[in-house]
């Protein structure tokens, strides 16, 4: 009889240190994605400062800006309303294509390519997709270990006790940047 109540403390405390270890990390995640969107935004912010340097040097300036813009717009919205982080990190992924492209064709200008303003507003992009890049890792960890934990207690006697059941979807960050 001892040993029975023994156990039965011993799972039962196991059981709350497993689902206090979920929340905490459930929390950090929503910390993460709160981080990833401001940070971005302001990378996002960047983009007329690109726009207004490279008018003069670009030839199709309006239509190689064009498709930037309406997404500009889009997370203008976005911002309005109280969007899903996957939602929100779809349009962040067609912003990021396209500073690719802008970058791409902008590069090729040398007169715009030995502007400092270009240089400076090129490098502060840079620096904030490294600082992007840093925290995408750390989400990309903490979902992995959140999934694993989901996964174990939906294989345990712990999924009738635990109301955590929503598997965060991440097959669309995988490839993100």
């Amino acid at each position: 009889m001892n040993f029975f109540i023994i156990t039965f403390s011993i799972l039962f405390i196991m059981l709350i240190i497993f689902y206090i270890f979920i929340l905490k990390l459930k929390e950090k995640i929503e910390q993460i994605e709160d981080k990833l969107q401001k940070l971005l935004k302001t990378r996002t912010d960047l983009i007329p400062s690109l726009y207004e340097i490279s008018r003069d040097y670009l030839v199709k300036h309006n239509d190689v800006f064009e498709e930037i813009i309406k997404l500009r717009k889009v997370q203008f919205s976005l911002n309005d309303y109280n969007v899903s982080f996957l939602e929100f990190i779809k349009n962040e992924m067609a912003i990021n294509h396209e500073i690719r492209f802008i970058y791409g064709i902008c590069t090729k200008n040398k007169k715009l390519n030995s502007l400092w303003k270009f240089i400076y507003i090129k490098n502060l992009i840079i620096e904030k997709n490294k600082s992007i890049w840093t925290k995408i890792d750390k989400y990309k960890k903490n979902i992995n270990l959140l999934n694993n934990l989901i996964k174990y207690k939906n294989y345990t006697i712990f999924w009738l006790l635990l109301p955590v059941h929503k598997k965060l979807e991440f097959n669309l960050i995988k490839n993100i940047f």
